[in-house]
């Protein structure tokens, strides 16, 4: 199985310009697993809820999830990423998982942040899929950092952790490498580049996305630049 991430450098608040950069990158690389990073179509700084509220979309019928659909079906793949999602007049900081054949399902984040407690609601669950006869599941960012996840998804039989990420310090990469040795498990995490704006919040995402394997071995890492990387692994 081809399994890779794609990090790059969000612009905030420009949905549209984040999906071309998806579309462009995607379309010239071949994969079977492909994890993009948290809230990778709007950014994630967020002035206020009622921003949040006109950034987040329908994952079942937006645009987002229109492209990365048609992408999954012409790559006959399976691409997993963050996005903002709006969902029975709630809002969640949210995972879609696209197949070849549609829709998959949505991971909604379980451990907000301090700042997402500030802009949505928690999620409740965590799940795992068959991908190429492959168990995936999603850990989104925050939830890497405990167990009740990681337990309830290696319980399900999980092979493949994915970890859509807006990480800015090393101590998310130790967390994420703990995480796979303990639990005997793949991780991949997509982390993001750059800063949202220029506010003063002194926020910025340092990239080095990673694969570690379940000794917790790093078998690929990002530096602080664009790019897409892709790894073959047995199962």
């Amino acid at each position: 199985m081809k399994i890779g991430f794609f990090q790059f450098d969000v612009a905030f608040a420009e949905p549209q310009q984040n999906r071309e950069a998806i579309r462009a990158a995607l379309t010239s690389h071949e994969f079977d697993l492909m994890l993009l990073p948290e809230l990778c179509t709007t950014g994630s700084i967020f002035f206020d809820r009622h921003q949040v509220s006109e950034l987040a979309e329908d994952l079942y019928h937006g645009p987002s999830s229109q492209l990365l659909q048609t992408l999954a079906r012409e790559k006959s793949a399976c691409i997993v990423a963050g996005l903002a999602e709006c969902y029975e007049g709630q809002l969640y900081n949210s995972t879609l998982l696209a197949g070849p054949d549609g829709l998959l399902g949505v991971h909604r984040k379980v451990h907000l942040a301090p700042t997402d407690q500030l802009r949505f609601v928690p999620g409740k669950d965590f799940c795992v899929y068959d991908v190429q006869g492959v168990k995936i599941g999603v850990l989104l960012c925050y939830d890497i950092w405990f167990e009740d996840g990681l337990a309830s998804l290696k319980e399900q039989g999980v092979q493949i952790i994915l970890n859509p990420s807006n990480f800015c310090g090393e101590d998310s990469l130790a967390v994420i490498k703990k995480a796979a040795k303990d639990y005997g498990v793949y991780v991949i995490a997509a982390n993001r580049l750059g800063m949202d704006h220029d506010c003063n919040t002194g926020v910025r995402f340092i990239g080095n996305s990673l694969i570690v394997d379940p000794q917790g071995k790093v078998l690929v890492q990002g530096d602080e630049s664009q790019q897409l990387r892709v790894i073959e692994l047995a199962f």
